[in-house]
Parts: structure tokens; sequence; C-alpha cells
């Protein structure tokens, strides 16, 4: 649920992401040798989609000039600066200083090269560090 709730910034949403990633590990329980790390691998990706949908959702209101009103109020200035910065980028920052994972673990998660996801940490730190100064 923490992991769900840093990358998305909802507690509502993040909810629903982890119920349908238990739904799947349900569904494929007798398949899976590591069920946690099952369970981590869905939700982030489940994480991942929903940030591209919400993505569109957003540009498409842009598009037919109406206000964006979703979204919870932010925990703390370093949480509203972290919120700011690049989904891609925030769920990396999230899964390695919150979770504690490896860059090699992330990649995995994620399903992309090692260096990708140091490339994103060093950005993403980048980026919050100018978000908490600016």
């Amino acid at each position: 649920m923490r992991v769900a709730y840093l990358a998305i910034g909802s507690h509502a949403v993040a909810e629903e992401l982890v119920q349908e990633a238990f739904v799947r590990l349900h569904i494929h329980f007798d398949r899976v040798e590591n069920p946690a790390g099952f369970l981590r691998t869905t939700l982030v990706r489940l994480c991942l989609t929903w940030h591209k949908r919400r993505a569109m959702e957003v540009q498409r209101l842009a598009a037919r000039g109406e206000p964006d009103q979703t979204g919870e109020p932010a925990v703390d200035a370093t949480w509203e600066a972290l919120a700011r910065i690049q989904p891609e980028r925030r769920l990396v920052l999230v899964l390695r200083y919150y979770e504690d994972l490896s860059h090699k673990d992330i990649a995995r998660l994620i399903g992309c090269p090692v260096a990708t996801v140091r490339s994103r940490v060093r950005r993403g730190l980048a980026d919050l560090r100018k978000e908490l100064e600016g």
C-alpha cells in the first residue's frame, strides 16, 4: 500500500491498485513461485499503467478546456515536491528510497535497463532538489 500511495499520491487509487494486484496473485497463485515478488511487480506495473491513463485523461480534459479536479491534498513539502516530478522518476525514487530496492531490482520490476533506472534516480533527485529549493 505504501509503494502504491507514494507512487500515485492518492489513498483511494492506491487501495484499488493493491486490491487488483492481490486479485491477480490469487488468479495465478498455483503457478507463482515467489508471491511477494509477483505482487510487487504487478503493483509497480499497475502504477505505471495508471500514470499513463491519468496523463491521457489530463490531456483530453485540457483539450476540451475542462479543469483537472482529481487528486488528494499533499502530505508535506517533500510529498508536494515529489508529486510534481515526472511519474517515471517519482516511481524509481519511491522504489529506491522508500522500498530500499537496488537499481537491478527496480529495473527488473519496471522492465527497463539498469542504466535507465540509475539515470531516472539521478534526474529525479535533481528534480526533487530543484522543487524543494524553489
